[in-house]
């Protein structure tokens, strides 16, 4: 595949990939941090999530009362006010709202991890790579039992550790792709 090697198109793909960069870079300090200070990114985290409740809540309302009397306004309604309860409980009480997105971790990755399983014996006859669904719905598995076995323990450290996990993760694909596309550049 050839790039468009203008001056321009250079010019503006090495200013995207340098914002790319330095967003790479920030979140892979960020990760660091947050698995240095798990307690503090597991309060920060919580936080965040009260207030995404919060804001979904009110835009549900809001939404509701937009929609035709007929069509979705009471399910909207709820739903809007059952966000901006969670959301104010949550941060109110950011300790018990790491322990509560805990256990709700423990069971997402105990379910998951059971329907992969599931899933990839079903698909046993069929596909050659479900011995990858396999193996990712034990790890899965694994993971959510080791969870809820240290709940409500590790409440205050995993959700900030994860987070930081997954920042770090997520800056290093960012830089990859941002140095690929520098790479590609420079052999046109």
């Amino acid at each position: 595949m050839m790039l468009d090697t203008s001056p321009e198109t250079q010019a503006t793909i090495r200013k995207n990939t340098s914002w790319i960069i330095t967003l790479s870079i920030v979140l892979i300090v960020l990760g660091i941090i947050a698995i240095l200070m798990p307690i503090v990114a597991t309060i920060v985290s919580v936080s965040v999530f009260g207030w995404i409740f919060l804001i979904a809540g009110i835009v549900r309302l809001v939404k509701s009362f937009q929609s035709k009397p007929i069509r979705g306004f009471w399910l909207g309604l709820v739903i809007g006010i059952v966000y901006i309860i969670a959301g104010l409980i949550l941060l109110s009480n950011l300790l018990a709202g790491a322990v509560t997105l805990t256990l709700v971790l423990a069971s997402i990755f105990i379910l998951e991890g059971i329907v992969e399983i599931i899933a990839s014996i079903k698909a046993r006859t069929g596909s050659h790579l479900s011995w990858l669904v396999l193996v990712d719905g034990m790890i899965t598995l694994i993971l959510g039992i080791f969870v809820s076995y240290g709940w409500p323990n590790n409440s205050f450290w995993l959700i900030g550790l994860y987070v930081g996990i997954s920042l770090i993760f997520s800056g290093a694909s960012l830089l990859s792709i941002a140095t690929a596309t520098r790479k590609a550049l420079a052999l046109n």
